[in-house]
């Protein structure tokens, strides 16, 4: 067939039902640079159809038989021109010009052109991510080519069986689609997965429609289903198919999604084997490394990004490509600086964001929390207020109230004369409780810091025993408060009323060992100006509920300076932290060697019973509030365990690792955490893997160096689990009692022997 590509005559192809609303400027998009359009409307009960009478379109009526490809197809069949363009409603042609520029300068046997589709995603984002793909929306006008597929209906095929090539252009389309309502996009994606049910059903061994069904299911978040699907496209995709890139870098996402941070990682890496000039790949990988706390690895990622997406690679974008303005690029590697503690770094890459997009809240924030941390309060507000006048976000307008508290703070303490601060009594260490019915334990806590603590400040939540008459023989300073099943209140009401140099906050069954009484105030003393708080080592029996005990040792900021409420102060309602509003403030948390001694776990079944169902509301009500806390997750996770509830505690356990925000000694007991579950499945590969993240964030610790080696025994590598066991040993046997990285668990001797033999008898089994 002869086509004229001199003077060519397009018609533009849409099938529509309901658009009254993006299909106006879709049609504006295009209708001065083709010849015609033609509209199939597949049922609309709105405009649509006067709309696109309006606009001089050819109308036809095409009953809907949930079948995409043979839609489009018919309206295939009514245009007239040699060339036809492809459009949904919620499209938009950027640069109309170039649709004939491209055909004029192509070969004679070229029946197809790519396009590039720019998708907005995010729904209400500040900056929308951007996912660029390349697909074959312009080609010939030939009765053989034709579309194939119940959905995501594809023509490359087609075109390429009747002996004609394709070819890249210039041509640029806005894709709107993927900026609906939450609802809108849910019940799409519903309906997308209707019909990928009914074609898998046609062809069980489909690769790209079980990838599209896998994307579905990631879409409306069901996880599960997504990994079976995407496991099932990876082996039915023939190697060599474009989709096979795409696939891995969307099983790299689920594999995210999903807590498996080696697998996302391995897919990542395998598709940027593929293609190496690619950012969706480097993108993906940052986002792990980011989500593990390895900040150097997501910074070379995402920086691979930045400059993959300089290039524009073709093929890459045939593959489908995804893209960040580079601004918020800017803004994650800055991030990454600051979780290195690198002010400056960070503060170079949120003013080169700045710079290339003024506009950018994430930029203006970040920079306000660089001018925030060095104490330049006025700067740090300019950039909030900034942000502010952009987008009112309940998040910035807490950002405000926390850098002008400190600003008044820090006035007010530039205020103060010498005459004035020897004027008052002074006190430099502050024991501060909360209580209820603490008869039985009290008395051997405050005889613990008898001597040590200048004042004792005790939040009573309702007692009716003699805990106040306790309190009230050491001379603590009593206030009674009514308790709202929030931990954090509680402990802020003791802060407001502290007026030592130094806080030490203590629960009634803990006490301060003997060693550290001698040595806390020659520690707090020397400490350096910006160490505003030192971790201490709890050592708690743990009784478990099925009668055996576990000897836990974690580090936890117990010590901080009072630096004033709300200036400092605790979050969370049940296992709540100072510790945010410590880093917040720019300082640090130095670890020492004080030990207590917690008593709480070492109860009978039934008080520990009660006490784990007291957390678990508590937590529930925490995650309900704050979706986000990982650090409230891991806790839920922890005491879902603790009910034997282990499925729903492996869930929780993973979400909160997936967020992102987790200290490195709750990393490492979330990690280990998840080496237990998941070991106890069988799932060896897995719990070795976070067996080795937890040694990562608590490299002497003892408990994941154990399941690692059980781990390494159970995958038959011996002499590895062999020499793993030696080391456990080892460290046993030191006995120091002080995790490097804040977290540990003792492990009896005896279970570590019997791994030991086990492993040694197998591997002389395996030499012979």
């Amino acid at each position: 067939m002869f086509f004229d590509r001199v003077n060519p005559k397009i018609s533009v192809c849409l099938i529509v039902k309901n658009e009254e609303k993006m299909l106006p400027d879709c049609l504006k998009s295009v209708q001065s640079y083709v010849e015609e359009i033609i509209v199939v409307d597949t049922g609309s009960q709105d405009r649509t159809k006067e709309i696109a009478k309006s606009f001089g379109c050819k109308i036809f009526d095409f009953t809907w038989n949930r079948n995409f490809a043979e839609a489009r197809n018919f309206s295939l069949s009514k245009a007239t021109s040699e060339f036809i363009l492809v459009l949904d409603a919620d499209e938009r042609l950027i640069n109309p010009e170039e649709l004939k520029i491209a055909i004029r300068s192509s070969q004679p046997d070229t029946g197809g052109w790519f396009v590039e589709i720019h998708s907005e995603s995010g729904i209400n984002q500040n900056t929308p991510d951007n996912y660029k793909n390349s697909l074959v929306r312009l080609f010939i006008n030939h009765p053989n080519v034709k579309y194939q597929g119940r959905i995501h209906e594809q023509i490359v095929e087609s075109i390429l069986k009747n002996g004609y090539k394709l070819e890249n252009t210039n041509i640029r389309i806005r894709h709107l689609g993927y900026k609906n309502t939450e609802v809108d996009l849910r019940n799409k994606q519903l309906r997308n997965l209707e019909l990928l049910n009914e074609a898998i059903l046609e062809n069980p061994t489909d690769g790209y429609s079980l990838f599209q069904r896998a994307k579905t299911y990631l879409a409306i978040n069901d996880l599960q289903n997504a990994e079976k699907d995407i496991q099932s496209s990876l082996i039915n995709i023939v190697d060599g198919n474009v989709v096979m890139p795409q696939a891995l870098n969307y099983g790299a996402i689920i594999a995210f999604r999903n807590g498996d941070f080696r697998k996302a990682i391995e897919r990542a890496l395998k598709s940027l084997e593929i293609i190496p000039e690619q950012t969706f790949a480097n993108f993906v990988l940052g986002e792990v490394y980011f989500s593990m706390n390895n900040f150097t690895q997501a910074i070379n990622y995402y920086s691979r990004m930045l400059i993959e997406m300089s290039k524009n690679n073709f093929v890459a974008k045939l593959s489908g490509d995804y893209y960040l303005p580079p601004e918020q690029l800017e803004y994650k590697i800055g991030r990454c600086y600051l979780g290195l503690n690198d002010t400056e770094k960070a503060k170079e890459h949120f003013s080169f964001g700045n710079q290339m997009n003024e506009y950018d809240i994430n930029c203006l924030v970040g920079l306000a929390n660089i001018y925030y941390i060095k104490g330049n309060f006025n700067t740090a507000l300019n950039y909030l207020n900034k942000a502010k006048s952009i987008n009112p976000l309940k998040e910035i307008d807490n950002f405000i109230v926390q850098v002008e508290t400190a600003a008044k703070k820090s006035v007010e303490s530039n205020n103060n004369t010498n005459f004035n601060n020897i004027s008052k009594p002074f006190l430099f260490l502050s024991l501060s409780m909360i209580v209820k019915n603490e008869e039985k334990m009290l008395e051997g806590c405050l005889e613990s810091v008898k001597g040590v603590a200048d004042e004792i400040i005790i939040v009573d939540t309702g007692s009716t025993d003699n805990t106040l008459q306790i309190a009230k023989n050491y001379g603590a300073k009593i206030i009674h408060y009514r308790w709202n099943n929030d931990f954090a209140a509680a402990r802020n009401e003791s802060l407001r009323n502290c007026t030592g140099e130094w806080i030490l906050y203590l629960d009634a069954d803990e006490r301060l060992d003997e060693y550290s009484r001698g040595k806390i105030l020659e520690l707090l003393k020397s400490a350096d100006v910006n160490t505003a708080g030192f971790m201490v080592t709890i050592e708690s029996d743990h009784i478990q509920l099925d009668g055996s005990i576990e000897l836990h040792r974690g580090g936890y900021p117990r010590i901080f300076r009072n630096l004033g409420y709300p200036t400092i102060k605790f979050e969370g309602r049940v296992h709540e932290q100072i510790t945010p509003s410590i880093f917040a403030l720019g300082k640090s948390i130095a670890f020492s060697d004080l030990k207590i001694i917690h008593l709480g776990y070492n109860q009978s079944k039934e008080v520990m019973q009660e006490k784990i169902k007291r957390n678990y509301q508590l937590l529930i009500a925490h995650v309900q509030e704050e979706p986000l806390n990982g650090y409230a997750w891991y806790q839920l996770g922890q005491t879902l365990a603790q009910m034997m509830l282990f499925k729903e505690a492996e869930d929780a356990i993973r979400f909160s690792i997936q967020t992102g925000k987790l200290s490195d000694s709750v990393y490492a007991s979330a990690a280990s955490t998840l080496a237990q579950l998941v070991g106890n499945q069988r799932k060896y590969d897995e719990a070795l893997y976070w067996a080795e993240k937890s040694i990562e964030k608590a490299p002497n610790q003892v408990y994941a160096m154990n399941l690692k080696a059980y781990s390494l025994l159970h995958l038959g590598k011996y002499k590895e689990a062999e020499q793993v066991f030696i080391e456990v040993l080892a460290r046993l046997q030191k006995m120091n009692g002080i995790p490097q990285s804040g977290f540990d668990i003792q492990i009896p001797e005896n279970v570590v022997l019997v791994g030991l033999n086990k492993a040694r008898e197998k591997a002389a089994i395996q030499v012979n």
